[in-house]
């Protein structure tokens, strides 16, 4: 290799590693000479707050067991050892939360959140264990069932698992049984802001222009130009230096420059990259702070808008994951449910006022608005109230009616 292809030869880095390295840890190189991965795309703030928004709001959520009623209706099962498995407690190390927004998270990163179902004798499932996705290949055997390949980790053969063995949860994918990794479809939008990222951090680390340039007519010698130059980089480089006043001796001259376009439109850059990670994620920007386009009108619309589009679909999935996986055949009845209802909950006065349209049609009791809002029920506010005289359904009319 020659002297001057060895000055621009990129050295191998932990976060620029070579890559067959990357690729072995299911990163790939992009046009911008970023390594992009599932992990290395955390790194991005925008990515990771987008991320984080999805899996925490999902797994934030409620989610309760019931039985429906019939002819309708639905019970809460608080009683059913599958409650407390969803509810509170998957795994003895983990709560429901962390669980959740683990799987969440791998599903939306890597493309599956998987987790082995440890079941008793009776075939009730008595915990959920994530595994690594990175480690797992969803295969078909020779009569065509759905498996699952892990790689232990230990370097021990590998461990074939049963489809009804494993929870798994995932979005969008060609096959229908394992889903896309929006990192590694992503990787050229995430690569191009990190590779922005990269160049600002280079920017102001390295700066050492006060707005121009020093010249001098005189023939400096390499001592005296070193010496100038550790001068000039003790007292102007860095973030906190940068842009202080000049003193110059000696026949130097400060020459003005212009910043370079590339320079002024980073900003411009960065910010359109959050706009297109929103757009990869299907999330609102506001949501990830990012509210240059959000207005106090529609900021309410915005937080409906993220329920309905970006957190349901994601909810649907873990319901109809469970119903196919946790709960027995014979359970006829029970299903899995999130309370969503404060995440859709308008301001005050609109709630309130779509209380009292509620309880004065007669569909909604006052107890039921109370427990809404997180209050206790009250005595005597159980009965339906009819829209002509505001009295109870069974009753005699008020006497304030």
């Amino acid at each position: 290799m020659g002297f001057l292809s060895r000055l621009f030869e990129r050295r191998a880095t932990l976060r620029n590693p070579p890559s067959w390295l990357a690729a072995a840890f299911g990163a790939s190189e992009t046009t911008s000479g970023e390594s992009v991965g599932p992990e290395t795309a955390l790194t991005l703030s925008s990515y990771f707050a987008a991320i984080r928004a999805i899996s925490e709001d999902c797994a934030k959520l409620p989610l309760i067991l019931y039985r429906r009623l019939e002819p309708r209706g639905k019970e809460r099962q608080p009683g059913h050892p599958l409650y407390r498995l969803l509810h509170d407690q998957p795994n003895r190390d983990m709560s429901s939360m962390s669980f959740r927004e683990t799987l969440t998270l791998h599903a939306i990163g890597w493309g599956n959140g998987v987790a082995e179902i440890i079941r008793g004798k009776s075939g009730r499932a008595l915990a959920l264990w994530p595994i690594d996705p990175a480690r797992v290949r969803v295969e078909r055997d020779e009569q065509e069932r759905v498996v699952y390949k892990v790689s232990p980790a230990n370097a021990k053969p590998e461990i074939t698992l049963k489809s009804e063995d494993v929870f798994h949860l995932h979005g969008l994918g060609f096959d229908g049984l394992t889903g896309y990794s929006v990192a590694h479809l992503a990787r050229e939008s995430i690569g191009a802001a990190l590779a922005a990222q990269r160049h600002g951090a280079a920017l102001f680390g390295n700066d050492a222009r006060p707005g121009g340039v020093l010249e001098i007519a005189e023939f400096m010698s390499p001592e005296a130009r070193e010496t100038l130059r550790e001068s000039w980089d003790r007292h102007y480089r860095g973030s906190e230096k940068a842009h202080r006043t000049a003193v110059l001796e000696g026949g130097l001259t400060f020459k003005p420059i212009s910043v370079p376009s590339k320079d002024a439109q980073w900003i411009e850059s960065r910010q359109f990259s959050v706009s297109e990670l929103c757009r990869w994620l299907r999330i609102p920007p506001h949501k990830i702070g990012h509210l240059i386009d959000a207005t106090y009108s529609n900021i309410g619309e915005q937080r409906i808008e993220y329920v309905v589009d970006t957190l349901q679909p994601w909810l649907i999935r873990w319901e109809q994951e469970i119903t196919r996986k946790l709960i027995p055949e014979g359970a006829t009845g029970l299903f899995a449910e999130h309370l969503v209802d404060g995440l859709l909950r308008g301001e005050t006065k609109a709630r309130y006022e779509a209380y009292r349209t509620a309880i004065l049609a007669g569909w909604m009791s006052r107890n039921e608005a109370r427990a809404l809002e997180n209050m206790n029920p009250a005595d005597g506010l159980d009965e339906f109230l009819i829209p002509l005289n505001t009295g109870p359904v069974n009753g005699e009319p008020t006497n304030d009616s």
